[in-house]
């Protein structure tokens, strides 16, 4: 099964499943749940409006390659720097700070850090390329005190961007990388429970390879 049919099916599984449970709610309910549902489609459109507009790079570059990290996970390396001991890697939905999207789950080991690698062509047109991804801890997770998740992003080899989190909500990023025309690219998507995994339900938002070629003229 691809990656694609799989998030359909979960996504239409997910659908069902609060189809049921809407059923029981009173007429009070179905009014508060209304609103809700309103205010997540706001913030889900907001979320896409602000990628879209900060992902662009400047008004003589045009979009012309994406990589999708959801979509290539089966090809993807899973793996732990220790022993994998309570490691999870996946994809599904997930929610923190009470927004949905669709991510990379990436629980840490007990020790050491969970990796999620990407071998990546980038075409040779590409002059321009930017990674664009949020970070977020699930909903419902208890972190406190000492107890940190740790995200870093390596590109062959190279930690280019990290940051350390404790929060639910969703944080978004776009950094620009190297262009690495026409090559072939190690990406790693690491996370690591810094000597504590309780709780680290770390995952990644929609990340995604964006690449841009000069616009041509008409």
């Amino acid at each position: 099964m691809s990656t694609y049919s799989a998030r359909e099916n979960a996504r239409k599984e997910t659908i069902e499943a609060i189809v049921r449970r809407i059923a029981d709610l009173n007429e009070q309910s179905l009014t508060q749940l209304s609103q809700y549902i309103s205010y997540l489609k706001w913030q889900e459109e907001l979320w896409h409006s602000l990628l879209d507009e900060e992902a662009q790079p400047g008004p003589d570059q045009v979009l012309i390659w994406q990589y999708d990290f959801l979509e290539g996970f089966p090809a993807a390396r899973k793996v732990s720097t220790r022993q994998p001991d309570l490691m999870e890697i996946k994809v599904g939905m997930a929610h923190c700070g009470m927004v949905q999207q669709m991510a990379l789950w990436e629980h840490p080991p007990v020790v050491g850090s969970a990796v999620c690698e990407y071998q990546i062509h980038v075409p040779s047109q590409v002059d321009t390329l930017r990674l664009r991804f949020g970070v977020g801890i699930r909903d419902g997770a208890l972190m406190e005190g000492d107890n940190w998740c740790a995200f870093r992003i390596y590109v062959n080899g190279v930690r280019i961007w990290s940051t350390t989190k404790q929060t639910n909500e969703w944080e978004r990023y776009i950094i620009d990388l190297p262009s690495l025309s026409g090559q072939d690219i190690v990406v790693q998507f690491v996370t690591d429970g810094l000597g504590d995994n309780r709780w680290n339900w770390a995952v990644w938002a929609e990340p995604m390879l964006l690449g841009y070629g000069p616009r041509q003229a008409t």
